[in-house]
């Protein structure tokens, strides 16, 4: 199997950091490597100018999301945050 390097653009570092830190604490220990272990299986596809990208999902009021793109054997995290207006934010970080 394939091993999957796993990095946070700048910006989607300013997010983690942004979020409560719970929420960091969260993300770093868990739902980030799940995303490494098997990011095709982990996240869901994106459609249309962020077609290359995925999109993780965790969470409950609030929903929170971790965009990413795997190239080679390298997933880069793009943004992180919350549902509302993270695919707006996604697409002008393209």
């Amino acid at each position: 199997m394939l091993g999957y390097d796993l990095e946070l653009s700048p910006a989607a570092h300013r997010d983690l950091k942004s979020l409560p830190l719970g929420i960091q604490k969260e993300i770093v220990l868990s739902h980030l490597p799940a995303i490494q272990k098997n990011p095709y299986i982990a996240g869901k596809p994106l459609a249309g100018a962020l077609h290359k990208e995925r999109s993780y999902h965790f969470g409950r009021k609030p929903e929170y999301r971790i965009i990413y793109f795997i190239e080679g054997e390298i997933i880069t995290v793009t943004v992180i945050g919350t549902r509302e207006g993270i695919y707006k934010k996604a697409r002008k970080r393209r």
